[in-house]
């Protein structure tokens, strides 16, 4: 008898992934594309109807590295005004799998900042 394997799947996020209240990813700072939409990276923003924004503040972890750096995002990515990611721009195959029990290092950690532990790193970051 085949065991059953339980596991969640996170897409990538792009220009036009909507959040839980509404927001939308608009604008993102890296030059990588999926079907000509920019990828996000943590740090990058949301923007609602209303005009406020926020700052996308997790991702992926170390399951997706960006120049070396772990920061991209994906469905389930946390936001500074504690919204969340739910949808992507499109279906797709670009995503990441976690089954039960792996473990996916500084997935969805927002305490984790990779411009902290680069200046930390280095040493830098004045008094």
């Amino acid at each position: 008898m085949e065991q059953a394997i339980n596991e969640t799947t996170y897409l990538f996020t792009t220009i036009g992934a909507g959040t839980e209240r509404g927001g939308r990813v608009t604008r993102v700072s890296t030059n990588a594309t999926i079907d000509n939409l920019g990828l996000a990276v943590v740090g990058d923003i949301v923007a609602y109807e209303e005009g406020t924004e926020a700052m996308i503040v997790d991702g992926a972890g170390f399951a997706v590295m960006w120049h070396g750096r772990p920061v991209m995002t994906v469905t389930g990515s946390h936001l500074s005004n504690g919204d969340r990611i739910v949808t992507a721009a499109r279906d797709a195959c670009d995503n990441i799998t976690v089954r039960d029990g792996e473990e996916i290092p500084r997935l969805f950690e927002p305490a984790y900042s990779p411009i902290l532990a680069d200046v930390v790193r280095t040493g830098g970051g004045g008094a």
